[in-house]
């Protein structure tokens, strides 16, 4: 493996993320295909049921690919149960002699098998490279199919004293305008969005991305998590229901506020109890798997973000940061942002706000000290603020 070989895979991963909204359920793919020191082809799974990274690559080659080498983010696929037919047979009938994988595919009908098929046509695998790297880029589609959950990113704002709300959870605005464009085009690209019920009460938000451009088949799926279904019907995710789709998780047994709702257009999901008089957000997550939700998108307040942390079940934490926003919310302590405690990966500044973004080195799907896919895109929004 040379320097070569890890600049070409890192064109490969930067391409991957052009796809990121647009592919999922499925996971982010770049490929580059080079010859004799020279690219002469390349290509990224653009969209969810369309040709994947390698036969795009293929396509685009100014000359014959035969002998060159491919370089893959992700193992080729071999199984033929999908929308389209598999990369690893197109990649042996081109003559590519040599092909370089990011990682493999976690996928189980794939898992090593691709590698395999390669082998045994007589082409030269070299894999892994820049493995951290390239299971970044696939986190939640690791996430997906192997833990059967989304991947859970957290995100709040802070004033410059640490503070994240006034007096009584008081809504204030934090953010300038371009972190609110960083944060609706993270939206956009998200399935689904959750806050609790004293976000409703106290923000009144309306949880969709606006003033972005998506190109998003599925709408954002609004999600509220609520033990006690005190959403006000005057609220505007309330009034917009039937605009936009809209959960309730709850364990409330209040059958006559469920109805209120379910008439309003909400989907209404009853949960077991499981400790605490509370529903289990394992159960929230097993139910938006089976929804194909691959990112969630949590915006909690400062007791469901200490709920979250306690717990580790975040996977992504963002957290934009005002340098001059003072909060003065003397003697309410929950308005204050809590400790993160996880390793912080990256940094971005948006016309003076900050945005950090961490990392859970306990995430049970995956962890390595490399900036998200997201955070990387964010980067352009970034250069173009200063």
């Amino acid at each position: 493996m040379s320097k070569v070989d890890h600049t070409y895979i890192r064109r490969a991963i930067r391409l991957a993320m052009t796809g990121r909204g647009d592919v999922e359920p499925n996971p982010m793919v770049g490929c580059v295909i080079a010859k004799d020191g020279r690219i002469i082809g390349e290509g990224y799974h653009a969209k969810f049921g369309e040709a994947h990274a390698e036969p795009t690559a293929l396509a685009a080659c100014s000359e014959s690919p035969a002998g060159a080498t491919a370089y893959v983010t992700l193992e080729p696929c071999c199984h033929t149960n999908k929308k389209t037919p598999p990369c690893v047979p197109r990649l042996i009938d081109a003559k590519i002699a040599r092909v370089v994988i990011g990682c493999l595919d976690p996928t189980p009908e794939v898992n090593g098998k691709g590698v395999a098929m390669l082998r045994q046509a007589g082409v030269e695998v070299v894999a892994p490279c820049l493995e951290a790297q390239a299971k970044q880029l696939i986190a939640p589609f690791i996430a997906r199919v192997i833990h059967h959950r989304p991947y859970v990113t957290m995100k709040w704002a802070q004033s410059a004293n640490g503070q994240v709300a006034g007096e009584m959870g008081r809504a204030v605005r934090i953010t300038n305008g371009a972190s609110d464009r960083v944060i609706h085009e993270l939206r956009a690209r998200c399935d689904a969005i959750a806050v609790g019920t004293n976000t409703v009460i106290n923000d009144d938000p309306l949880l969709t991305a606006r003033g972005v451009e998506s190109s998003r088949d599925r709408p954002l799926l609004r999600v509220v998590l609520s033990n006690s279904l005190k959403i006000p019907t005057r609220s505007r995710l309330f009034q917009t229901a039937r605009e936009h789709p809209l959960i309730v998780y709850t364990a409330s047994t209040d059958s006559q506020k469920a109805r209120e709702l379910a008439d309003a257009g909400v989907e209404v999901v009853n949960l077991p109890v499981r400790g605490e008089n509370r529903f289990s957000f394992t159960d929230v997550l097993q139910d938006l798997h089976r929804r194909e939700v691959t990112h969630l998108l949590v915006e909690p307040g400062p007791t469901l973000t200490r709920y979250f942390l306690a717990r580790g079940q975040a996977d992504r934490v963002w957290v934009f940061r005002s340098p001059k926003q003072i909060i003065d919310a003397q003697g309410f302590k929950t308005s204050y942002a809590p400790e993160i405690g996880y390793p912080p990966v990256g940094e971005l500044n948006f016309d003076g706000d900050v945005l950090n973004e961490y990392l859970n080195p306990t995430s049970t799907v995956f962890y390595a000290h490399v900036q998200s896919a997201d955070f990387q895109k964010a980067q352009g929004s970034s250069a173009a603020a200063v």
